[in-house]
């Protein structure tokens, strides 16, 4: 488990049996079938963009910050060597970088998007010393770098064409250009080009889509269309193509004998939008951020991955049914919800509800997600579940509610919903305008409305109020009146000296409760748990159903849930 919470990039050993990332401070080696963590190595710096495998797997190198460059030898576990990148902080960002054969040698391919030019180091490991820098030509970014026998070559690609460059290692000659390619009329955005070297595939982004070029015969392999596509990358045989939206979905295409066809769509269950890592072999893809790794085998028919759990990023949202058979559980913002049951302590099946969830509901028969200006509704299978199960949006029933819904990630709270008992109403609050509101899940329609200080919601156990909670945990609440005749629906607000009976939801109504000291008491006040540091939150980042205690807050790698008994 990491102890940190920043994972900026990642690598693939050429074997595939290795992967490397970079929490804050440390780059981390990890078993790319179990994640499990082999070595750790410390640094000074706080951000590390960028992380490179030897040919032979056996040298890690790492670029700090844009000022050095440290290599570790994996079979001993210690350091190699530390340069100076010869660059500053601001120069720009790693675009590529090559091993010569012997590993003795490294280039690193720069950029400066402000001034649309790319630099290309190279670097002594064994000597330790920066040895040569090339720049591109005027007007063209490097978009990828490779070896090819003692020397290192490039791509650049320019408004009209893609150059192809080379040079030696520890030259101090000018590159010499090799091939020059035409460059596709609609090519998009040259700053974000990527090179696959091995079949002179071009892809890159535009307004219409992102776009992937057989460069050297001039044909459009894919044209994803109206997709917001974010970071991409090709396996090193080109076999598969890689990219992510703006969202939490990744898409894979696999090569046919026309193009790439769609392979296979991920949903990341992290909170931003991933950045794909794919194996040599492209048969696994890791997403990491916020020290969350995520391992997917391409070829699986189940979505879910595999999780090296680490400090969460984001708090979890957990509903008990209301008899305390079943939970669903997931993170706040995320797509995932499982259902877990609680006499066996299994989970049940996997809920894909296609929006970034807000809040949930669960009985027997039914969950209900809410976010993304929909609710999502499903019946659940009858008889016995399997962790493998997986019920997707599409078998669910969805109603377009409301564009307040459509709230911004605050991190740090429970989302501004509230799903009723009956599963029939949603609360929100729109911080923006300071108000609440009541909507029929059916129809979508805004049954009722009030001003509030507060931003966190809550139907009573009966569903005949709701309360509003703000920063400093004051509350305020209003009673649902429908009138029989117009069939109207109001909220009376309850009077200053009216509370919710027995407190807002997380106070356990048979009595159970956390001291100030840590201690989880029973009704009686026998002492029956002392809680470890990493499950202490406030009180409104825990759950009470009866005997079950859950602790959700964001410090967790994962939900915990206490039975409870005297």
């Amino acid at each position: 488990m990491y102890h940190d919470t920043r994972v900026e990039t990642a690598a693939w050993s050429p074997c595939g049996r290795f992967i490397a990332v970079a929490p804050l401070y440390s780059v981390e080696v990890l078993d790319a079938t179990t994640l499990e963590r082999l070595y750790t190595f410390e640094h000074p710096w706080d951000v590390t963009p960028w992380l490179c495998f030897s040919p032979d797997g056996r040298l890690l190198t790492q670029l700090d910050a844009g000022l050095e460059l440290t290599s570790w030898d994996l079979q001993t576990g210690g350091p190699v060597s530390t340069i100076s990148s010869g660059l500053g902080v601001a120069y720009g960002r790693h675009i590529s970088s090559t091993y010569s054969m012997d590993a003795k040698m490294l280039a690193v391919a720069y950029g400066d998007f402000r001034k649309f030019t790319s630099t290309i180091s190279t670097y002594d490991l064994l000597s330790r010393t920066y040895t040569c820098r090339y720049h591109s030509p005027e007007g063209s970014m490097v978009a990828s770098v490779w070896t090819r026998g003692e020397c290192i070559r490039f791509a650049a690609v320019g408004p009209e064409s893609i150059t192809i460059w080379e040079v030696g290692f520890t030259s101090t000659d000018a590159p010499t250009e090799v091939e020059r390619l035409p460059v596709p009329g609609d090519l998009g955005h040259l700053r974000g080009a990527l090179f696959l070297p091995a079949l002179s595939r071009l892809a890159s982004r535009s307004e219409a889509g992102t776009l992937v070029w057989d460069a050297r015969n001039s044909k459009l392999l894919l044209n994803t269309g109206n997709m917001e596509a974010g970071n991409m990358t090709f396996s090193s045989d080109g076999r598969f193509f890689v990219c992510q939206t703006a969202g939490q979905e990744i898409y894979i295409w696999k090569e046919s004998h026309g193009g790439y066809m769609l392979h296979k769509k991920l949903i990341s269950t992290l909170l931003e939008s991933p950045r794909p890592f794919i194996s040599p072999d492209g048969e696994s893809i890791i997403t990491v951020h916020n020290s969350i790794v995520q391992l997917w085998r391409t070829a699986d028919p189940a979505p879910p991955p595999s999780v090296a759990p680490t400090q969460s990023v984001g708090l979890f949202i957990l509903e008990f049914s209301p008899d305390e058979t079943l939970a669903v559980v997931g993170r706040a913002y995320g797509n995932m919800a499982t259902l877990l049951d609680l006499k066996s302590g299994d989970p049940q099946l996997i809920v894909d509800a296609g929006v970034g969830i807000l809040s949930l509901r669960v009985t027997r028969g039914t969950i209900v997600a809410v976010g993304g200006g929909k609710a999502v509704t499903w019946t659940l299978p009858t008889g016995d579940c399997t962790f493998n199960n997986w019920v997707k949006k599409d078998d669910g029933v969805l109603t377009t509610m409301f564009g307040c819904l459509e709230l911004e990630d605050p991190r740090d709270f429970v989302p501004y919903t509230s799903i009723s008992p009956g599963f029939d109403r949603v609360a929100v609050v729109d911080c923006v305008d300071d108000t609440l509101g009541i909507y029929d899940v059916s129809t979508g329609e805004c049954l009722a409305g009030a001003i509030t200080r507060g931003f966190m919601p809550w139907f009573t156990p009966d569903g005949c109020e709701v309360w509003c909670m703000d920063n400093d945990r004051n509350v305020e609440g209003w009673t649902i009146v429908k009138d029989s005749e117009s069939d109207v629906t109001k909220l009376e607000p309850v009077g200053p000296t009216g509370r919710p009976l027995g407190g807002i939801p997380w106070r356990s109504s048979r009595g159970y409760r956390v001291t100030d000291d840590w201690w989880v008491v029973s009704p009686s006040g026998k002492r029956l748990l002392w809680l470890p540091h990493d499950w202490r939150s406030y009180e409104e980042h825990r759950r009470w159903s009866g005997r079950f205690l859950g602790l959700l807050h964001r410090e967790l790698p994962e939900a915990v849930i206490l039975e409870l008994d005297e």
